[in-house]
């Protein structure tokens, strides 16, 4: 047998020593459990129990544990993303890097979860119905099925239209916003659309809400901050893409408007959060983010008709313009156990504003 000569020991020795402090590391010193760039809770250090041990699920969250908790894990995570572009791959966790420096998440399809949530949407109408009301579905698309112009030239973007041809097929009227294909109404590092795309989604639901939609005039636009890198670049955890900026639409008396979210008044006036602006959750300045139940109305005197909203997230930005005709009541299914039914009846309309991503993914109508 070989001896193993200096430069082996050498090397073995740094593997030890990296394993060795790594792990003291990981043990007394890991990560914060909260991680500011992805925005959300990393893995807590599992408890141990015999039964976990021998099922392998102790070891298998010792594995995720170590995974998310080791120091420096910003960097360690740029350090990934780079190498797997230098690769040539134009991907990272699922997360593609467009031509133009932006972002856009890969299609994630739950078939059954996508065939409960249209089978509920036929329970939800037949629901309003029932009450002689009218219910209008629109499904906000994904960023990758809007800025197809510069997703990655090998991209095969033939799949991204089977969920919109379902949709589509089992309820004609939808809206699904084609039209929004411009840059400024879709943020680069994040999922949802801007203001501006806002703006044009509820112009095209004014049509079917029978409303007449203000004109781009009749709002100021207000810069409100210049550093926004969303949940698509948290994902990535690249180091060096450039934020997007968050305007909002003011308009004269949004200021007034009372909201509340489940059943408490909010910590802040009007419809915007800016201590959102704050923290890495940039978007929540929309209604300071979501909420099982949020009501939005002009006072207790407020006579408007009453526009039921069951969403996500993207209905956030867009509720500021519906709010300027009508009382709101907006329901998030994924924070609430409350029924949809038992609001159906105070509502003059019903509108179900939510994105495809979500639709796709998140059994979102399970309590109608």
């Amino acid at each position: 047998m070989q001896k193993a000569d200096k430069k082996e020991i050498f090397l073995l020795a740094i593997v030890c020593t990296i394993l060795i402090f790594g792990g003291l590391a990981l043990i007394f010193c890991p990560a914060p459990r909260f991680s500011e760039s992805e925005n959300r809770l990393l893995a807590d250090r599992p408890c141990f129990t015999w039964g976990a041990l021998k099922e392998g699920s102790y070891t298998a969250a010792w594995e995720r544990y170590a995974a998310e908790r080791m120091i420096a894990r910003r960097a360690m995570r740029g350090v990934h993303a780079a190498t797997e572009l230098a690769l040539g791959k134009c991907e990272v966790s699922n997360v593609l890097l467009c031509r133009d420096g932006s972002l856009a998440n890969r299609l994630n399809v739950n078939e059954r979860i996508y065939q409960k949530n249209l089978t509920a949407i036929a329970k939800l109408n037949t629901k309003v119905r029932e009450g002689e009301r009218e219910l209008t579905v629109a499904i906000a698309p994904r960023r990758i099925d809007a800025r197809t112009d510069v997703l990655p030239f090998l991209y095969q973007k033939s799949e991204n239209s089977t969920p919109y041809r379902k949709l589509t097929e089992k309820f004609p009227q939808a809206i699904v916003f084609d039209e929004l294909k411009e840059d400024a109404q879709w943020y680069r590092t994040d999922h949802h659309w801007t203001a501006a795309g806002a703006f044009a989604a509820y112009q095209e639901l004014a049509l079917q809400l029978g409303i007449t939609a203000f004109g781009e005039t009749d709002f100021v636009r207000e810069t409100v901050s210049e550093a926004f890198w969303g949940t698509t670049d948290a994902k990535a955890g690249l180091l060096d893409i450039t934020p997007d900026k968050i305007e909002l639409w003011r308009y004269t008396g949004d200021e007034a408007l009372h909201l509340t979210k489940d059943g408490d008044p909010a910590m802040f006036s009007g419809l915007y959060d800016f201590s959102k602006l704050a923290t890495r959750d940039g978007y929540g300045i929309f209604l300071g983010g979501n909420d099982g139940i949020a009501k939005i109305n002009l006072g207790k005197h407020d006579t408007r008709p009453t526009l039921l909203i069951i969403k996500d997230s993207f209905a956030n930005s867009v509720i500021p313009f519906l709010a300027r005709h009508y009382r709101i009541i907006a329901i998030d299914p994924r924070y609430t156990a409350t029924k949809i039914s038992d609001y159906i009846k105070e509502a003059d309309h019903t509108l179900l504003l939510c994105g495809m991503q979500t639709l796709t993914e998140v059994a979102i109508l399970e309590n109608i």
